[in-house]
């Protein structure tokens, strides 16, 4: 049998049960001092019960005392922490909307262009928590309010806590399990990049529609998270948003140093992926019309849907993934700089991502040329990097050192094409040119660049098809 509503908390009345968190159940309630809905937050007289009850209350003021620390659009407001009837309670603002967690169990799958919209307040949110120096430490759907105008409202900050702040009894790694850092399963202390791994998570939940570790028990899932590389996008989601793949391995990387450094930082290259999308994202390339959130008035910010296990997995055709490859890192380092060119400061994330899962560097140099949205430049890209994608294995010269077998033909055509431009000159820069090139096409493209027009040095480079 239900317990029976309590008629008021504090100076606040009570006027419905809407929620059961993980720590208590969620009242709407009115504060008549002035005259607004608020969220009451009532902690479980079972966490009470138990020797551990002194810390549960520490456990919760530490919720009051972080969250109102971040007055921010984006961050559900904390007006009040008091004791009830020995219990104690938050008093928040109230958000009429629904969680993205009751959003994706009614529809699992969102717009691509929404989700990251959604992630971007969420990010936004992050940002200015971090930098006050609070971690959230439990970034969920269910944590995750929307109003029916899809304005964020990040909510429960119940077991984030201040960095550099003691916490004695409460194991940092109290997360959702299948949104949790590998750094929180380990129970190793976090920081902000924690945070980012779990927003990485979740959206990877929202575009795929399944999560990103599944498993039937806390083991099962802390392994995958630990141990498992993060799946492939399903196939329309990756012809949609071709760099979205990239982003979020970066920021669910398993070591917090190989992570996007800040929320800011992820919500940079996020704002990329959007804007690659195009202007009109109504429907996007996965069949999925724009989200709408219908008014849910009886659900605050504060609740916690339980959250449900998914049984579908996203796509995963592409069999195991081969092993990193060993690319060195000049080559890594031109293709950042070939790259920056088309996407702009988001190259040096989407090459060093892409290598991990390169079987070779022609591999790489396919998967890049797929980031680029427009097509012809797409095309400029290839074969901007075409020198790349063919190189033949080097050989020893008469003094050991190691250099390509360049055709002597092959040489003598080059430098009548680049005399052709510059003049005699050639001759020696085609001498020198060849001591580095990795391959004929890398000599050519080399060259090129001694020509300053670019409309002769696009002839040129014909020169090299004819």
């Amino acid at each position: 049998m239900a317990e029976p509503l309590p008629s008021t908390i504090g100076r606040y009345v009570v006027e419905s049960l809407v929620g059961i968190g993980g720590m208590g159940q969620i009242f709407k309630a009115h504060d008549p001092d002035i005259r607004r809905s608020v969220a009451i937050k009532l902690i479980s007289t079972r966490l009470m019960g138990g020797g551990d009850s002194e810390e549960y209350i520490r456990r919760f003021r530490r919720e009051a005392q972080a969250a109102a620390r971040c007055a921010h659009p984006n961050i559900v407001a904390v007006y009040d922490f008091a004791l009830h009837e020995g219990q104690p309670f938050m008093a928040m603002e109230f958000v009429y909307g629904a969680s993205l967690r009751q959003a994706l169990d009614t529809a699992p799958v969102m717009a691509v262009a929404d989700a990251i919209r959604i992630m971007l307040q969420v990010l936004d949110a992050l940002s200015s928590a971090h930098e006050l120096g609070v971690i959230h430490q439990d970034i969920k759907p269910a944590n995750i309010m929307l109003t029916p105008e899809m304005r964020v409202k990040v909510a429960d900050f119940g077991i984030s806590r201040f960095v550099n702040a003691e916490v004695t009894s409460i194991s940092s790694s109290m997360g959702t399990p299948n949104y949790m850092s590998p750094e929180q399963c380990q129970g190793s202390p976090v920081d902000g990049r924690s945070d980012i791994f779990s927003a990485g998570a979740t959206l990877f939940e929202m575009v795929a529609g399944a999560r990103a570790f599944p498993g039937h028990n806390l083991a099962d899932v802390s392994h995958r998270i630990r141990f498992e590389r993060l799946p492939l996008l399903p196939a329309a989601v990756r012809a949609a948003a071709p760099r979205l793949q990239l982003v979020l391995e970066r920021a669910m990387e398993k070591q917090p140093e190989d992570r996007f450094d800040t929320a800011r930082d992820m919500a940079e290259a996020l704002q990329q992926v959007l804007a690659g999308l195009g202007p009109d994202s109504e429907a996007d390339a996965t069949g999925q019309e724009r989200t709408r959130l219908s008014p849910i008035g009886s659900q605050p910010a504060a609740a916690a849907a339980p959250d449900s296990q998914k049984a579908t997995r996203p796509d995963t055709s592409g069999g195991a993934r081969p092993p990193e490859p060993q690319i060195d890192p000049d080559t890594l380092r031109l293709l950042e700089e070939k790259l920056a060119g088309y996407v702009g400061p988001i190259a040096r994330v989407l090459v060093r991502t892409t290598a991990g899962r390169s079987r070779s560097v022609s591999d790489l140099c396919a998967q890049l040329a797929l980031t680029v949205a427009d097509a012809a430049e797409r095309e400029r890209f290839r074969r901007d990097v075409e020198s790349f994608v063919r190189q033949p294995a080097p050989l020893p010269d008469e003094r050991g050192r190691v250099r390509d077998r360049l055709p002597e033909h092959e040489l003598e055509r080059v430098q009548e094409a680049l005399a052709h431009y510059i003049g005699p000159i050639a001759r020696v820069l085609v001498r020198r040119a060849t001591a580095d090139a990795a391959s004929v096409e890398a000599l050519w493209l080399s060259l090129s660049n001694h020509i300053e027009s670019p409309a002769e040095r696009t002839a040129f480079l014909r020169r090299r098809q004819g």
